[in-house]
């Protein structure tokens, strides 16, 4: 008994002197929380949010309001097709805008500060590309007050003349960081777009001006040549392009795979509108043969041809083409801004410059280098000579909206750019349960942000355009 004793008390002396010990320091510290997070996987974190809010549901939402896809079932076709878009709906979207990606991008900018200069420079672009994202959608949005954290639970609205303002002069920014040659700690594999290549970023963020210009096309007379000046600094070939990248595991698909073959199921099918002008259509005068592009974009329905259901949802096609292959496998890759995008903006910024032949060259080379990234060989000669030979006289608004609504298949960018020009010429199913009828021009305020932030902009009428619509 008396050795048991003399144990114990060994024990507690060694267990209890051992606490001061150098190898069991630390051990109170948990590794999935620690106290300080990695420029690298802040930047990863990022950009995965980005992708994910890009190429998912907002990009399906508005693929159906365009009618480049359709809604055929469940909440598709009786909320998306019908244009019910209510204050509870995007709550998760608005929440992973600001919470995954801003306040990610703002955090790697702060913490990277000046002495890691690419770091903090990709991090002012990632947080301005979020800020113009929330605001194509909901008009003023939080931003200069925003990712405050606790400082601030209600940061008031900036103006959307403001966050496009706000927006211009963060990615200039950005750029001027990425121009250093010493950027202190080394970006690598942990940047998913380039690798941590700066010039690229450079190009992109000129591109991403040159886009953010364009869109207040309507309010300044002077954005054409805004754009023009950051798409001579931007991306210069289709080498440059940015892509959302996904991997072969469930957790890292392509969105539309996921949501086409594996978690929603007949929920859409190609839009009638886009398929239709595919298989044929008529530019400057001219019959265009079949687009090159169609098989790529929509697979052939059961009766092998290509089909799509219309926006009328009384006239359902449930047999339609799905999406076809470039974007229905798990690791397909999903443009986010292009050398292509870059040719359009161009074309539209040269004809508003009263340069008429620059525009057509612009457009032309636009639409074939989107049929070359498509299917990985040239143009047809044919195709070329009706769709990509455009001239002075052939050449106006309505040519290059309808071209780049083509290229830019499934991304947000054919919706604002209708928003802003009216172009495509849709007409809006005649079953819509929306009040005023018709498209939308925008999301109503997060019911989140009514309730709880008091200096919220609240604006529910999603047929008020947005100011730069306006």
């Amino acid at each position: 008994m008396k050795q048991i004793k003399i144990f114990i008390l060994i024990a507690v002396i060694f267990i209890v002197g051992g606490c001061t010990e150098s190898y069991i320091e630390g051990y109170d510290v948990s590794p999935n929380n620690p106290s300080v997070v990695l420029n690298s996987n802040m930047l990863t974190a990022s950009q995965v949010a980005l992708i994910g809010n890009v190429t998912g549901e907002l990009a399906r939402m508005t693929s159906i309001w365009v009618q480049s896809q359709s809604g055929i079932s469940n909440q598709s076709l009786e909320d998306q097709a019908t244009y019910m878009a209510l204050e509870g709906d995007n709550v998760n979207d608005w929440g992973s805008i600001y919470q995954d990606w801003m306040e990610s991008a703002n955090n790697l900018a702060n913490q990277a500060g000046d002495e890691n200069s690419h770091y903090k420079g990709m991090g002012l672009i990632m947080k301005a590309w979020a800020a113009a994202f929330a605001s194509d959608f909901w008009g003023d949005v939080p931003f200069s007050e925003a990712t405050a954290g606790i400082e601030n639970f209600n940061p008031h609205f900036d103006p959307q003349e403001e966050v496009y303002s706000q927006v211009q002069s963060m990615l200039s920014q950005g750029i001027v960081l990425l121009s250093k040659s010493e950027g202190g700690e080394v970006v690598g594999t942990d940047d998913l777009f380039f690798g941590g290549n700066a010039e690229n970023w450079i190009k992109m963020a000129w591109t991403l001006k040159a886009r953010y210009f364009n869109r207040v096309s309507k309010k300044y007379a002077w954005s054409a040549d805004s754009v023009l000046y950051c798409l001579s600094k931007g991306f210069d070939s289709s080498e440059d392009d940015a892509f959302a990248k996904f991997g072969k595991n469930a957790n890292n698909a392509n969105q539309w795979y996921a949501f086409y073959s594996t978690q929603r199921i007949g929920y859409m099918a190609m839009g009638e509108y886009i398929v239709n002008n595919m298989v044929e259509r008529t530019v400057g005068g001219e019959v265009v043969p079949q687009d090159p592009r169609l098989p790529f974009y929509a697979a052939k329905d059961k009766n092998e041809e290509y089909t799509g259901s219309p926006a009328d949802t009384r006239n359902i096609n449930l047999d339609a083409s799905t999406i076809g292959p470039l974007y229905n496998k798990t690791d397909a890759p999903v443009p986010l801004i292009t050398y292509a995008e870059a040719k359009f903006l161009e074309a539209e910024a040269k004809l508003r410059k009263n340069d008429a032949d620059g525009a057509a060259m612009a457009y032309n080379e636009g639409v074939k280098v989107s049929v070359k990234w498509v299917t990985g060989v040239e143009a047809p000669d044919e195709f070329v000579a009706k769709e990509a030979s455009m001239s002075a006289s052939d050449i106006d608004l309505q040519t290059i909206i309808d071209g780049k609504y083509i290229t830019l298949f499934t991304q947000t960018e054919v919706w604002n750019d209708w928003v802003r020009t009216g172009y495509p010429t849709l007409v809006a199913n005649p079953d819509s349960r929306a009040s005023s009828g018709g498209i939308p021009l925008r999301l109503p305020t997060c019911i989140d942000e009514r309730l709880y932030n008091t200096n919220a902009t609240v604006v529910s009428d999603v047929y008020k355009a947005p100011w730069y619509a306006e």
